[in-house]
């Protein structure tokens, strides 16, 4: 099929990655092409080029917004974003795809869905945004396209706005993080974007009360935030690594004994929980978002929400658990393919004509 995959501009989708809808948008446009689909990424001009990209702003707005204004500027970069994505939705209701699958965090592509020649499905990454409700209330979710959720939770979040949401978990690619398998060492590791929703400072608080070191690896997205609660937090044996590429963050998750995850929001999916598990890591948690979806007794241990005393008691009991249950879990349930399959079936069912598609719902389609 020939497909064209909308990509959100804030950050290239490119290594090493700013977060995780980076990583999953280039895994999964490079799983389309591997599967002969003609893909097009529409993106920001500094994303990986092998990807078939198209460019929609010639750099990351959250990077352009920085360099242009030596500081981000929400409004700047919504105003930019919202001129590009109407231009590109212009231009593909002039062009010839099978389906446009907007992965966006924009309102835009909703706005202008019902003017395309194709379908248009979004995968939706994240709660319910202001701006996007708001568009999906104005036109209503019949003439905003097709919708999936990641997560039986993020959906329920998006009930009240979406009659209709099927859902596709995030895949994993597990023979990626599986390839480093060392010998486990007395330490824990936290991983990703560091800013206060992600609780950086909880994770390196629970190892303390466990007795056990934390690697901390990510972008500083809040220096601030970082300088305040991280760095002070930090002892002689806990390591900050910095932004790492995937090679070398796999090899830091395979030697630790246990992955602390510390949302401090209700996060969607969470694709640090499934790279920790495929790398034969055991996760401990805050129970809220999708983790209790996805973090079963075999493989973690979850604890309230904000309590560095409960999720100390998750971190030594996760020490007990076996790495490669944690990797056999995986690739049975959140497996890169499974998932891809599961969209190559979305994208041949709702090849209708446009009119017809319109009106109709998705037989079998998860009301969430």
């Amino acid at each position: 099929m020939k497909v064209a995959i909308i990509g959100h501009l804030k950050h290239p989708i490119a290594k090493p990655f700013s977060g995780g809808l980076e990583a999953f948008t280039f895994d999964y446009v490079a799983a389309l092409r591997d599967r002969g689909h003609d893909v097009t990424l529409f993106a920001s001009g500094d994303s990986d080029h092998e990807l078939g990209l198209s460019s929609v702003v010639d750099v990351a707005t959250v990077r352009d917004s920085i360099s242009r204004l030596g500081h981000i500027d929400h409004d700047w970069i919504e105003a930019v974003e919202d001129e590009a994505y109407g231009a590109l939705m212009d231009r593909l209701a002039m062009e010839h795809f099978d389906v446009i699958h907007n992965h966006s965090l924009s309102p835009i592509p909703l706005r202008f869905a019902s003017c395309q020649p194709c379908p248009v499905i979004t995968t939706l990454h994240v709660p319910p945004l202001p701006r996007m409700t708001q568009e999906v209330r104005r036109r209503g979710a019949g003439s905003c396209g097709i919708f999936v959720n990641i997560s039986q939770a993020n959906a329920k979040s998006w009930s009240p706005e979406l009659g209709q949401q099927r859902i596709i978990y995030n895949g994993v690619n597990e023979n990626f993080w599986m390839q480093h398998q060392a010998s486990k060492e007395n330490r824990a590791i936290w991983f990703g974007r560091i800013l206060a929703d992600k609780g950086t400072h909880l994770a390196i608080e629970a190892a303390h009360e466990a007795g056990m070191p934390i690697d901390v690896v990510g972008p500083i997205s809040d220096q601030v935030y970082f300088d305040n609660e991280v760095s002070p937090r930090l002892s002689s044996e806990d390591v900050y690594h910095g932004h790492q590429d995937h090679e070398v963050l796999s090899k830091l998750i395979g030697r630790a004994s246990v992955s602390v995850v510390t949302p401090c929001w209700d996060e969607p999916f969470g694709l640090v929980v499934t790279e920790s598990l495929a790398s034969g890591t055991p996760v401990a948690g805050f129970r809220r978002g999708a983790l209790p979806e996805i973090v079963r007794q075999s493989v973690g241990r979850l604890a309230d929400p904000g309590d560095t005393e409960d999720l100390a008691r998750c971190i030594n009991e996760c020490r007990a658990l076996d790495g490669g249950v944690c990797r056999r879990y995986v690739q049975e349930k959140f497996g890169f393919d499974r998932m891809v399959v599961a969209y190559e079936e979305l994208y041949s069912r709702i090849e209708l004509p446009r009119p017809l598609m319109r009106h109709s719902s998705i037989d079998g389609a998860t009301a969430a």
